[in-house]
């Protein structure tokens, strides 16, 4: 069987297809750099960012087999249901790349003329903008936002309109990941395709890990809630999917990671109705999912929204299940040591209580009701990052 492969191996015809299949591939490539270099892609694109997606693809691994390498097939628009992701490796070797390529419906893709309309771009978001991943509020003041990030980002407003149309987090996450939130570092964007460090597992992989790191994870996502909820130049950033594929830790490093942000609220606080208003979210009872009110977030200055929905994540699952939230089961041992680990979380979910005696109508307790979440949030973390030290 043996000498049968090898003769098989040496044979010409093997040779001949070998040598076919080469040079198909070095024919292929020279004729997808010949589409690239040969159509006019100033027209839709910046030339900033037709070089930055050359700069991409100098430094990574090429790979014949992956569509998202052809800079020509990213940077016009194609169609499609489902994200597409593959991983690159770096040629310095130092890290592992991935490419998230959003899909765009082939509606949306009716509507472009090249190059690129702003105003056409403007109005379409208007038009879809509640049904848009992306929600801002209020609507009003999102030429601001947009003019921000215009002279931000190094994208010019053209082409902010149309990432926000398509998605908003390939201008928004490397803003953020350059001022401090906890998301991945970008290497670049290349059309609708962004090109990020793979930082990690989800985690999905560590509801069985051990305790100390669990807790680890805890304490990063209450911090990251109030880091969002804090936001950015007035504009707070509401997460509204927070699941445990779209959170990524990395052991290495003990650093949580939020490595999808299509699905977030950006409020303009200082433009609200009652820019000094703090909502108190109201716990919805919502089947496998978790529901909120959109009005609330757009008319008050601050929601304790992040808290809420961090705290709930810790402490049960979507359907309500307190025994299958990422924190649990608590080990015995550390319930007795830390009684108030599970009441903290409990008040982080609930928000306060009162007395039937208490007076709700008194400015105070409707200040600390309002406030409740984030204190308990606080002190949670408080309390994880001295057991992270006594263990």
């Amino acid at each position: 069987m043996l000498g049968l492969i090898l003769r098989h191996l040496y044979s010409n015809k093997f040779l001949l297809l070998l040598i076919f299949v080469l040079n198909l591939r070095d024919f292929l490539e020279q004729l997808h750099t010949y589409e690239f270099k040969r159509y006019p892609l100033e027209q839709i694109y910046s030339k900033s960012q037709i070089k930055q997606c050359e700069v991409i693809f100098e430094s990574l691994e090429y790979d014949y087999q992956s569509s998202t390498h052809n800079i020509f097939s990213h940077l016009l628009a194609k169609t499609g249901s489902r994200r597409k992701t593959q991983i690159f490796r770096s040629k310095s070797g130092v890290n592992k790349i991935i490419a998230k390529s959003y899909p765009k419906s082939l509606e949306f893709i009716k509507l472009l003329n090249f190059p690129l309309n702003r105003e056409l771009l403007k109005r379409e978001f208007h038009l879809q903008a509640p049904s848009l991943d992306f929600q801002f509020c209020p609507h009003e003041s999102i030429q601001r936002f947009v003019n921000f990030f215009s002279t931000t980002s190094g994208y010019n407003e053209t082409t902010v309109w149309l990432f926000m149309l398509t998605n908003a987090q390939l201008f928004l996450q490397p803003y953020l990941q350059k001022h401090g939130f906890p998301v991945p570092q970008t290497f670049g964007i290349c059309g609708f395709t962004a090109y990020q460090e793979h930082v990690g597992q989800t985690v999905e992989h560590f509801y069985p890990a051990d305790f100390q790191i669990k807790l680890r994870i805890v304490r990063q996502l209450l911090e990251a809630a109030l880091i969002f909820t804090n936001g950015f130049e007035g504009y707070r950033i509401y997460i509204t999917d927070l699941t445990s594929d779209n959170l990524v830790y990395n052991v290495e490093r003990d650093k949580l990671y939020f490595v999808d942000l299509n699905t977030v609220y950006i409020v303009d606080a200082n433009s609200t109705i009652d820019s000094d208003g703090v909502d108190h979210h109201d716990l919805i009872a919502c089947d496998n999912c978790f529901a909120f009110v959109p009005d609330r977030l757009c008319t008050n200055g601050l929601s304790d929204l992040n808290v809420l929905e961090s705290c709930l994540f810790i402490r049960e699952d979507l359907k309500g299940d307190q025994t299958k939230g990422f924190l649990k089961p608590i080990p015995a041992e550390m319930e007795v040591k830390y009684p108030n680990l599970v009441q903290l979380l409990d008040e982080c979910v609930e928000g306060a209580t009162y007395k039937e005696n208490s007076s709700v109508n008194n400015n105070n307790n409707i200040g600390n009701y309002n406030m409740s979440r984030f204190m308990a949030a606080i002190k949670l973390i408080e309390l994880l990052t001295n057991i992270s030290g006594e263990n």
